[in-house]
């Protein structure tokens, strides 16, 4: 009798613990579940499609976007709830202006591009062959993280291909080439999939945020010393004039005369990365 209780605890430890590694191995399974949508949210918005360089338009975005979208409702019900599926909806609701934010940027570049020339073999060339190139180029450059990294150098190692495959492509000298490509790195650069330049950490709300915060005791003796020994008023005066009764040396021409040898700059701990932009581009 005192043999059987051991054991019956035992096996319910055993069935307890087979339970907990399958709920484990199944939350980690729906946590690389939910990476990857997110992930195929991020390979989604842009201007062309990461298999094909086609362009990308409203119905090819929505599509892209069925899916990880439906994977990320299905783990909201199962663990987010009311908050998390909010937060799906209103990314939703946002599809549309990324699509026309896409729709905006391609019709600046076919109107800027029928300014530079008027050949419509040209044009094409432009925007199926080197655009695609060039842009995914700049997104492997930017893209720090290793699996994002990866997706686009591949994606720059097919548009390269079919970009040496067009016969277009050998047909002009360098001179135009080069021309070519800087001008599809400037529309490139100008196409941003985010408003955190504008409304995030780099612009209005960012200093908003850090009026609140105030001005540190350094900022304030500044502050300060500008106020007193570089502000003027119309007849020519500073306020350390005024109070002293003898002008001073100008605040700039101290300040200038008082800095040494500047420091040579850090050396970066990230080993160096050579730009593809900046090499050679097309074989001679």
């Amino acid at each position: 009798m005192n043999q059987t209780k051991p054991k019956v605890k035992q096996q319910t430890l055993c069935v307890q613990l087979e339970t907990l590694t399958q709920q484990y191995q199944q939350l980690e399974q729906d946590q690389f579940t939910y990476h990857r949508a997110l992930a195929d949210i991020s390979q989604s918005v842009h201007p062309f499609t990461l298999d094909t360089a086609q362009w990308q338009l409203f119905d090819d975005l929505t599509t892209q976007l069925a899916a990880p979208l439906t994977t990320l409702t299905h783990l909201a019900k199962l663990y987010g709830g009311d908050k998390a599926q909010h937060a799906i909806d209103t990314f939703e609701a946002q599809i549309p202006q990324f699509a026309n934010g896409i729709h905006a940027w391609w019709q600046w570049v076919m109107q800027a591009l029928a300014t530079e020339t008027q050949e419509i073999g040209t044009q094409n060339w432009v925007l199926t062959a080197l655009l695609p190139w060039v842009y995914w180029t700049q997104q492997t450059d930017k893209t720090r993280k290793p699996h994002l990294k990866a997706r686009y150098q591949q994606a720059t190692s097919d548009a390269y291909d079919q970009l040496m495959a067009d016969a277009m492509t050998l047909k002009l000298d360098d001179t135009q080439r080069q021309y070519r490509v800087h001008w599809c790195q400037w529309m490139c650069a100008k196409y941003q999939r985010t408003s955190s330049a504008v409304e995030g950490r780099n612009g209005y709300l960012s200093q908003r945020h850090q009026a609140n915060r105030g001005f540190s005791a350094q900022s304030l003796k500044v502050l300060t010393i500008i106020h007193n020994f570089d502000l003027k008023r119309p007849d020519g005066t500073t306020a350390a004039q005024r109070l002293f009764g003898h002008p001073f040396p100008d605040l700039f021409e101290w300040i200038l005369s008082t800095i040494n040898e500047l420091p040579m700059p850090r050396r970066s701990s990230k080993a160096h990365q050579t730009n593809p932009l900046h090499v050679e581009l097309f074989p001679a």
